[in-house]
């Protein structure tokens, strides 16, 4: 038999440093590390190309056994609307469910409906997963007695109680009991519920609250990782060995639509996880690991492009080895999901398994230099973080003390500025705008929030709700307000210069920028001269202006045109780029220059006050 032939046959080997070499060349003096190499927010460096010579990996397997359930979400509190998107869910694709239940302000159904709202469902078929909050206790008491009265075999029940009290507290800031009688109470539940039902699993080490607030990668992994310490000692004073205590327990990460770094993730999470077991005795066993897709990514404007931040949120869940994975659908922020938009959420897990085969193979991402390098980084990372928490004392006192929220807060205060200056970008938010957007039609009504009714045993700060859009939707919800009110959104009159072909990057430029923030950019087809342009701005009746065009007209025509606008009553004047005669120009009444780069939050912000929107009238 004849050896295959090589891709690389017939080519010469290029070395690391050649590729370098030629890079630079073609970069023609900019700085290679600067423009060829980034860095995550937990300061890994992410090379441009990953080769044999810069390739970091400790080779552990990454293995999930089979297909990844396809999970589904359900919170609506009327009980008999979740039963039937349950049934439909169930029939057309999804393999597992998660139930919400009424958590303190968070809406779901009454622990007392599992009846209604599981009608139909084979217990024995599709785990049912819960996320009962600081009531666990009530709520997994009501769901017990409801298995009992199942005709089902105690041994085919599937599923995780969701019981994880040191998350609701960093979550919601309170708990029933103090923390320690909490963490306490879950054990002995878990003990019980092992006893009769081998395979349902009561704890879960859930990081979604501290993604939500803005954690890094490596934030949320060390978050996760002090957790499940906390409970596996927590399980040894209660005289239960760390190898039975796993089996009680599952771990659920939020994911989002950076696939690199979270493939990276879900790699690394397994990794880190079987060093904390080894370290604790146990080898041979894993924890199932469960993905949801984030809320910090989506958006309530142009929501259709949460369709595709879920698919890449999926793609990395599943490329990254995910046991269960739960996309939210696209309308999740507008109110109670449509049917249509939870068909989507579901058919993005079905074709991406079903079509694209991505289940068939364990570990997908083995071998690639660049993976196994981000793996490896970020575990590392993760480590460090874990350490520190532990060095505190441990996830609890850290999430008391505060710790934890301060060190998110300085990470999500890093992370604003980028998407300020758009650096980085939101599309349909802060990039490409559609300031006329017809609202989704989402007839599904929002819950009501419940009130709190019971005393907290224990209160520290909640970790903030952050989502990457909301700053420009808080602008954005201001111009809605102003035309609402007014019939006008607020404006900004496009001062284009020479022809069409001159002017158009820029005007392109402003339009996009203005719009991020609600402010309704008046374009034209372009002036030759300042009397036509001092004509037809006054005819707009904007307060505001942005003059477009090119550096040459900039030269010739910028200062000319800046002192007609201010004497058409211009009240605030931009110009789009940074010519070299900005001096001039901003003697001539040129208030501000906006140009890729600058503080776009920061300069939006600043005119809609001066622009008096979405103040009362």
């Amino acid at each position: 038999m004849s050896t295959p032939a090589s891709y690389s046959d017939g080519f010469d080997a290029v070395s690391d440093s050649e590729w370098r070499d030629l890079v630079e060349k073609t970069l023609k003096g900019k700085p290679f590390d600067k423009v060829m190499k980034a860095r995550s927010y937990d300061n890994i460096e992410i090379e441009a190309l990953y080769t044999p010579e810069n390739v970091r990996s400790d080779a552990q397997p990454n293995v999930r056994s089979g297909s990844w359930h396809i999970d589904t979400g359900h919170w609506n509190p009327d009980a008999k609307a979740t039963n039937a998107a349950i049934l439909d869910d169930l029939e057309r694709g999804a393999t597992s469910i998660t139930l919400k239940t009424q958590a303190g302000h968070f809406p779901g159904i009454k622990a007392s409906e599992f009846a209604i709202a599981l009608d139909g469902v084979f217990l024995n078929l599709a785990p049912v997963n819960l996320i009962p909050g600081e009531a666990f206790a009530e709520t997994v008491d009501s769901y017990l007695k409801y298995l009992g009265q199942s005709d089902i075999k105690c041994t085919e029940i599937k599923g995780c109680l969701g019981v994880d009290p040191i998350g609701v507290l960093a979550k919601t800031g309170r708990l029933l009991t103090s923390l320690d009688e909490s963490v306490s109470a879950a054990v002995i539940l878990s003990k019980e519920v092992a006893g009769k039902y081998p395979n349902l699993r009561t704890n879960s080490v859930d990081t979604s609250a501290y993604h939500l607030a803005g954690a890094t990668e490596a934030q949320e992994l060390g978050v996760m990782l002090s957790t499940l310490a906390s409970y596996l000692r927590a399980f040894e004073n209660a005289c239960v060995a760390p190898a039975d205590a796993v089996d009680q327990i599952e771990i659920s990460l939020a994911v989002d639509a950076d696939i690199y770094l979270n493939i990276a993730k879900f790699r690394s999470a397994r990794r880190l996880i079987a060093s904390l077991l080894k370290a604790c005795g146990v080898e041979g066993k894993t924890i199932p690991i469960n993905a949801v897709s984030s809320l910090r990514m989506m958006t309530v404007k142009d929501p259709w492009v949460n369709i595709l931040r879920a698919t890449s949120a999926c793609f990395a869940a599943g490329v990254g080895g995910a046991d269960r994975i739960s996309i939210l659908p696209h309308d999740s922020l507008i109110g109670m999901s449509s049917r249509f938009a939870r068909r989507i959420a579901r058919n993005v897990q079905i074709i991406l398994q079903e079509e694209s085969s991505l289940a068939v193979v364990a570990d997908p991402a083995a071998g690639s230099f660049a993976f196994e390098t981000l793996t490896t980084d970020l575990s590392e990372k993760a480590w460090e973080y874990f350490q520190k928490i532990e060095k505190s004392g441990d996830v609890k006192s850290a999430i008391v003390n505060n710790t934890i929220q301060s060190d998110i807060e300085a990470e999500w205060q890093e992370r604003m500025k980028n998407i300020a200056k758009r650096k980085d970008a939101i599309t349909g938010v802060s990039e490409f705008p559609d300031i006329h957007e017809k609202p989704i039609d989402n007839t599904g009504d929002t819950p009501d929030f419940i009130e709190i009714v019971a005393d907290a045993g224990e209160e520290t700060t909640p970790l903030p709700f952050h989502r990457l859009s909301e700053s420009f939707e808080y602008l954005r919800s201001l111009s809605d307000a102003e035309l609402e009110s007014t019939d006008k959104r607020p404006q900004i009159f496009l001062a284009n210069l020479g022809s069409v072909a001159a002017h158009t990057a820029r005007a392109t430029f402003a339009k996009n920028f203005f719009e991020a923030g609600g402010i309704e950019a008046l374009s034209n087809a372009g002036f030759s001269n300042t009397a036509d342009l001092g004509a037809s701005y006054i005819e707009s009746r904007a307060k505001a202006a942005v003059i477009c065009g090119s550096d040459a007209d900039y030269e010739a025509l910028g200062a000319e045109v800046a002192k007609a606008l201010k004497a058409a009553g211009c009240e605030y004047l931009y110009l789009a780029g940074k010519p070299a005669n900005m001096d001039e120009l901003r003697g001539a009444g040129v208030d501000d220059f906006i140009f890729l780069g600058c503080d776009v939050l920061g300069t939006l912000e600043d005119l809609m006050k001066k622009l008096n929107a979405g103040e009362e009238k």
